[in-house]
């Protein structure tokens, strides 16, 4: 690696700046980093309804929740109780139901998933973030995963629904036993077939994101893919340490978490 990555994350607030900057910077001892944290988890927790969700509202719950995931990190009462919400509002249907909620293009920033079809875009989430917390045993849990696979097998021809396809790879990825189910293998041989020389995938798949849920996998085609990405992923990296040009430092935050999960060596003793 050319440059130091870790720069961007330096007195960073936000759920992934303080994640970098006690695992990859080790200042959870710090003063400064427990009040940085305390003020951040205290501003995600606060205005919680008593039936767990914030505001009534899909995505600003599975913003808080993830937000919790990068910080408090375990399951509290309150995060159950917010889980609890969202499966009960979330896994009713069988993925092609009525539109949930208005979204913007851009109502994912910074969220593992990207914005596409209701009500599927928030099922993924839902059980992103329940395998995340555990909670992957629950019943509705386990069976709209089972409901993901099949739409998987309904869709494993369909090129215009890679939106769709990458919020499932991505609840499938956390989840300890669907991410190897030969369904999950499918769609990652299928990232594999349209992977350019170069690395890159086409849009719409999300750069960032696939090489972070790749990083997750063991699979063949999973490890192929990180081959041919990773010298992309060095030779554009900015002078900063940094990647991308919008949404940078989460951007950072997903290309480290992967060089992590790769056991990447040169993370730590490059330039400056």
């Amino acid at each position: 690696m050319r440059y130091h990555p870790f720069q961007i994350f330096q007195a960073s607030k936000s759920p992934a700046g303080l994640y970098a900057r006690k695992k990859w910077l080790g200042e959870s001892e710090n003063a400064a980093w427990r009040d940085d944290f305390n003020q951040t988890v205290s501003s995600l927790t606060r205005g919680q309804a008593a039936d767990g969700s914030w505001n009534q509202s899909f995505l600003e719950t599975i913003r808080r929740l993830f937000g919790l995931h990068l910080t408090v990190r375990e399951r509290t009462e309150d995060i159950r109780r917010a889980l609890g919400w969202l499966i009960d509002t979330t896994l009713t249907g069988d993925l092609s139901g009525p539109y949930l909620e208005d979204l913007s293009d851009d109502a994912f920033r910074e969220l593992p998933l990207i914005s596409a079809r209701q009500p599927l875009v928030f099922a993924c989430a839902t059980l992103f973030l329940a395998s995340i917390f555990h909670m992957e045993k629950e019943e509705r849990v386990e069976a709209h995963y089972r409901l993901l696979i099949g739409w998987l097998e309904r869709h494993a021809e369909h090129t215009e629904v890679w939106p769709e396809k990458s919020n499932i790879l991505r609840a499938l990825v956390v989840h300890p036993l669907y991410a190897r189910d030969p369904s999950a293998m499918n769609l990652i041989e299928d990232l594999e077939k349209i992977q350019k020389s170069s690395g890159i995938w086409p849009a719409p798949v999300p750069f960032f994101l696939t090489v972070n849920a790749l990083a997750h996998l063991d699979a063949e085609s999973a490890h192929r893919q990180w081959i041919r990405v990773s010298p992309l992923l060095l030779n554009v990296q900015k002078k900063d340490g940094a990647w991308g040009v919008e949404d940078r430092e989460w951007n950072t935050f997903l290309v480290v978490h992967a060089l992590h999960n790769k056991k990447y060596t040169g993370i730590n003793a490059q330039k400056t």
